[in-house]
């Protein structure tokens, strides 16, 4: 970067690094949804929100409201009296009672969620993403400036008695020039102290969603259970005919545009607000 981009990074930052951070929650959602048959547990999607790992996190599931809004989701109960959680707009197999032969929804969506991220990572913010000579000369030119208020607020005490034009006006935007020159240190040095402070909360964040990512890796007896529920939910769960994709009843060239119009509405649910 040039030297007034320098400055600029040094004193005010580079921006949000999580940028678009949102967008990329419920896209990863959705992927993971879809890609477990539309049924997923509340602690399946713990590692993709921001929850505290804390012992009783867990037990009150009104955090995965949002993502029943979000994706059109409805709880339900297995057998076992667990609470599961299913998103037909996001289903993509299903079987059919009529003829018992099992179909495929949305066969072209296992190709593109194959590889879901686990969990959410948040960045940690930068300073400034200068290099380090990039800031030896801005910290520079910020010492030059305070050096000159400095000398120049010696040099108007000298000069208070002088009535001249000139002097009058240095001494008019003297205060400006104290507050430019401090300004320079003071809000890189605020910057710094809130740079830390979020990080911090990124990190315990980051940490809390891996923790719930690594709980299902290596799930306990009960939410095993769960997790098996789940999926068996998805199993058995039918789809109606106006929402299967890929059928061997019809001819194929006509369930390619179907199958793009289920990608365009598939999208079109992550896109919107």
């Amino acid at each position: 970067m040039n030297f007034i981009e320098s400055v600029f990074s040094f004193v005010f930052g580079d921006g949000d690094p999580n940028e678009g951070i949102e967008e990329k929650r419920w896209k990863l959602i959705g992927q993971y949804i879809a890609s477990n048959g539309g049924v997923v547990t509340a602690e399946e999607l713990a590692p993709y929100l921001d929850l505290q790992a804390t012992k009783g996190a867990m037990d009150d599931e009104s955090y995965i409201l949002p993502v029943l809004l979000r994706f059109d989701g409805e709880p339900g109960i297995d057998e076992e009296g667990s609470i599961l959680y299913r998103f037909p707009s996001l289903q993509r197999t299903a079987s059919s009672q009529r003829s018992g032969r099992k179909e495929f929804v949305g066969k072209r969506f296992a190709e593109k969620l194959g590889g879901v991220d686990k969990f959410l990572w948040e960045k940690k913010w930068q300073f400034s993403k200068t290099t380090a000579s990039e800031r030896a000369m801005v910290v520079g030119l910020g010492g030059v400036n305070l050096f000159g208020v400095i000398v120049l607020g010696a040099m108007l005490k000298d000069a208070a008695v002088t009535n001249s034009g000139f002097i009058n006006f240095v001494t008019l935007i003297f205060p400006l020039l104290q507050i430019y020159a401090s300004s320079f240190f003071a809000i890189p040095l605020l910057r710094w102290f809130i740079t830390l402070k979020r990080n911090a909360e990124i990190e315990k964040r980051n940490k809390a969603r891996e923790q719930f990512a690594q709980a299902l890796e290596l799930p306990d007896l009960s939410l095993r259970r769960k997790l098996l529920s789940a999926r068996d939910m998805a199993q058995r769960t039918v789809i109606g005919q106006d929402r299967v994709v890929y059928s061997t009843d019809r001819d194929l060239t006509e369930q390619d545009f179907e199958a793009q119009d289920w990608d365009r509405r598939f999208w079109e649910l992550e896109k919107s607000d």
